[in-house]
């Protein structure tokens, strides 16, 4: 059977980036989740940015990820391969891991996280 690459969904305002007001300005990285997601990216993981930016606010966001040499493999949508799986587009986008500052526990969740799976 073919290993499949997991998909890891992220998000952008708090998790990549610092909050700042006002909205939309954007914050620093948050190094620490940038440096996961590219590690996992080299690895074969495919990555989705899940955000509520639209527009140029989100231009502005994959402007600032290019920057740091963040590329998505989607945005705000499901990958083609997980459309032709579905048979549709379905509403929520699949990821097998999120990354978001509103899941449990925040970003010093995800943070303590990233650094218990790397075993630092």
């Amino acid at each position: 059977m073919k290993k499949r690459n997991r998909i890891i969904g992220v998000d952008f305002d708090g998790t990549l980036a610092t909050i700042v007001r006002p909205y939309p300005k954007i914050g620093k990285p948050i190094q620490e989740v940038i440096n996961y997601i590219l590690e996992e990216q080299r690895k074969g993981a495919y990555l989705v940015l899940v955000t509520m930016r639209e527009g140029v606010a989100l231009e502005n966001a994959l402007m600032w990820c290019e920057d740091r040499g963040i590329k998505f493999d989607a945005v705000n949508d499901n990958l083609p391969h997980m459309k032709e799986w579905f048979g549709n587009n379905p509403r929520k986008v699949f990821c097998n891991e999120y990354l978001d500052d509103n899941n449990f526990g925040g970003i010093e969740f995800i943070k303590e996280e990233i650094a218990r799976m790397k075993g630092v």
